[in-house]
């Protein structure tokens, strides 16, 4: 399968996609198969339980459900006409902002970059879930058990996705020519490319750097449509025998994990190069056009393959983890 194939096939899939979305369905997919099949018995009968309450099946059934209720809040998507997604669509208008934060290039650790976070970005709401499934009940307001794990399982994923943590800002000269800051100290209240989405190599809607990434790039890693066979060939080739576990709290370890993803962010932005930005009549950017090295999805695709099998391990040791209160034994 061609570069050219797999871009012409992804305009298709992406008709519902924006900068909400990260990795395709399949990478998704692939995050959750890795982490049920890492489980424990005893941690795998409890998410089953709490899944089958709500007529789910399994983790990688619910993977792309957070991404569905973005669609649906535009009458699009699987879930247009669920119940369900509308009352949550609902009550959570702002869900879309929950699958990102957008941390400059050159971040170390999530707490020194605060002024970049949001009590909406994907690091808290994370936090948020976890917080839900250990509560012995849900407060009224809040989201429920069932919803706060398949959140959990999509954000987990999408934390790892390196350009829904990492994002370029920019200072522009007279002919307004980008310039890509490389210090957090000198970011804030600039420009952004919002994790790539704004940064075009063609003139396809589809051709932006976080497209690529989401879709173009784990297509590169096997060429297979089917996520299980992506699945284990991660597994194979990319998990250690013995896994590494995150240091500290569990209920932090998100924090961890973003400023881990800034720093693949910062490679996958070596070796562009950027042109001219275009800006709307208020002065914000809108597009900058820029130059991908020959030999960037080759020199990308072992990146996107360790992200992918580390957020399905993560995941796994994250959900092994969790105090499942208020949830009877099976």
């Amino acid at each position: 399968m061609n570069f050219l194939s797999i871009l012409l096939g992804f305009a298709i899939l992406t008709c519902w996609c924006d900068e909400a979305a990260a990795w395709a369905r399949k990478g998704h997919e692939v995050v959750a198969q890795i982490a049920e099949s890492l489980l424990t018995p005893a941690t795998q009968s409890k998410i089953r339980k709490l899944l089958s309450e709500a007529g789910d099946t399994n983790l990688v059934s619910v993977s792309c459900w957070a991404d569905e209720l973005v669609w649906a809040a535009r009458d699009e998507g699987p879930l247009r006409d669920n119940k369900e997604a509308r009352e949550f669509n609902t009550n959570f208008p702002n869900n879309r902002r929950w699958h990102f934060v957008n941390l400059p290039l050159g971040t170390m650790s999530y707490e020194e970059v605060s002024k970049f976070t949001s009590p909406h970005d994907i690091v808290h709401t994370i936090s948020r879930c976890i917080r839900i499934l250990e509560a012995p009940t849900v407060e009224p307001g809040e989201f429920s058990k069932v919803e706060a794990l398949r959140l959990l399982v999509h954000f987990v994923a999408d934390l790892h996705q390196p350009l829904h943590c990492g994002t370029g800002y920019y200072s522009f000269d007279q002919a307004g020519t980008a310039e890509l800051i490389s210090f957090p100290a000198e970011a804030f209240g600039k420009a952004t490319d919002r994790g790539g989405n704004l940064l075009f190599y063609g003139a396809l809607p589809t051709e932006q750097l976080h497209a690529l990434w989401d879709d173009v790039i784990v297509e590169n890693i096997d060429n297979s449509a089917d996520y299980q066979v992506l699945a284990d060939f991660l597994t194979g080739h990319y998990l250690p025998a013995e896994l590494t576990k995150t240091p500290g709290d569990y209920h932090r370890w998100a924090e961890i994990w973003a400023a881990d993803a800034v720093r693949i962010a910062a490679l996958a932005y070596l070796g562009i190069s950027l042109g001219k930005a275009e800006f709307d009549p208020d002065g914000n950017l809108t597009r900058i056009e820029i130059k991908l090295p020959a030999n960037y999805l080759k020199a990308n695709v072992a990146y996107a393959a360790e992200q992918l099998a580390t957020a399905g391990a993560r995941l796994a040791q994250l959900l092994e983890n969790i105090n499942w209160r208020g949830l009877a034994e099976p």
